[in-house]
């Protein structure tokens, strides 16, 4: 938005909002991954509740991939799923114990690299190191 009032070129403008976008799927994703591998009392909710809730993440995904046997995995299609709370935590230590978390992080630290290198137009300076340090926050959160 400060890029459209500033009336910078457009050029500029182009590479901001690639930047947020890309941004955003980094946070996304680290915040779908923070669901598996967080603790409830620095979530504030319960580990695994987008699963709860129905929702299916990339780390879920990556974990179906991967295991597509798996009984709860198959039963992710079913609507009878998100009321079997024991299922679920079966699901979430799972995928905690899988290599899925680390491909959602790799792909969260893909989308921050393409943001960054969006950042390439602007002069090196406050604001752009502003924008640098916030990516760097997003995929360090988790830690």
């Amino acid at each position: 938005a400060a890029a459209i009032i500033s009336e910078a070129h457009t050029d500029v403008r182009e590479s901001m909002r690639a930047f947020g976008r890309d941004l955003g799927m980094a946070f996304q994703i680290v915040d779908d991954v923070l669901d598996f591998s967080g603790e409830q009392h620095t979530l504030g909710k319960p580990v695994g509740s987008d699963l709860l809730q129905g929702l299916i993440t990339l780390p879920a995904i990556y974990y179906a991939e991967a295991h597509p046997d798996d009984p709860d995995v198959l039963c992710l299609t079913g609507n009878h799923f998100y009321t079997e709370h024991e299922r679920m935590e079966r699901l979430v230590e799972s995928v905690r114990r899988s290599h899925a978390i680390q491909s959602a992080l790799a792909e969260a630290h893909q989308y921050i690299q393409q943001a960054l290198a969006r950042l390439e137009p602007m002069p090196a300076g406050p604001y752009r190191a502003a924008l640098e340090n916030l990516a760097a926050y997003i995929v360090q959160r988790h830690i």
